[in-house]
């Protein structure tokens, strides 16, 4: 048997990342905010960011006509943030943003209102939620109508990047999402996010939309170096069997 460096060997133990992405969808229903009822099949309008692009979804088919808009009362614009723990050090390659922005006024006197704008910050915070630094920041317009009257209005919004971004183990992700609004002059009304809303309008049956962030990971393998990549344990593997006879390494490059 001929003894060589295991830098020499034809095959070496590594950590198949391929094997550990993990698609995981972070939903933003869980929300203790109170609840507006609307009736769906009566929305005033319904638009659609992006309305041209495909995604994975997390959905069902359902013709529920009442569902609700989480809020933080009348006439107070909505600013929320949330924040993730992950259980190790992770990149994330891709994530989508997708929920249902709703303005429901419910007694109207005068002056116009509707929500313009959504503006989305991603942060990664240091374990005493400090912000260690802002990820991504993005803005983008409802095209909503003014509400002149009593009504609902409702658009799908979609916010994606596919630019890497790493998170270190211990450290919190956390995503703010703010509204701006109109609201002038005198009416009852609550703005905020659906925590389930639909594609379609109407009444007949169509595809339901669960609001929340999914994110592509993978492990950033910080964790694994000690028994991946120390040569201590490479250098303790075992070696039998392999052998170069006849293996030209010019045609491996």
């Amino acid at each position: 048997m001929v003894k060589f460096n295991s830098t020499e060997t034809l095959t070496k133990a590594n950590y198949d990342i391929s094997n550990y992405g993990e698609d995981l969808f972070l939903p933003i229903t869980t929300d203790t905010l109170a609840l507006q009822s609307v009736t769906w099949s009566a929305v005033n309008e319904l638009l659609q960011e992006h309305s041209e692009d495909l995604e994975s979804y997390s959905r069902l088919v359902s013709d529920i006509d009442t569902l609700g808009i989480l809020n933080e009362g009348d006439g107070v614009r909505f600013d929320r943030t949330y924040d993730f723990l992950t259980d190790m050090s992770a990149w994330c390659y891709k994530f989508n943003l997708t929920f249902g922005v709703a303005l429901s006024v419910t007694a109207y006197t005068s002056g116009a209102h509707s929500v313009d704008s959504v503006e989305v910050i991603f942060s990664e915070l240091l374990p005493d939620k400090s912000i260690k630094r802002q990820v991504a920041q993005m803005i983008q317009n409802t095209g909503m109508a003014n509400l002149g009257a009593t009504g609902t209005n409702v658009a799908i919004m979609g916010f994606e990047a596919n630019q890497p971004f790493k998170i270190t183990q211990g450290n919190y992700l956390r995503m703010q999402i703010k509204f701006n609004s109109t609201d002038t002059n005198t009416a009852t009304s609550f703005e905020g996010i659906m925590p389930y809303f639909y594609f379609q309008e109407g009444s007949l049956a169509k595809t339901m939309c669960e609001s929340g962030l999914q994110m592509h990971l993978h492990p950033a393998l910080d964790h694994a170096f000690p028994v991946f990549r120390d040569e201590s344990v490479t250098n303790q593997l075992d070696f039998d069997g392999v052998t170069k006879d006849g293996f030209d390494r010019s045609h491996s490059a």
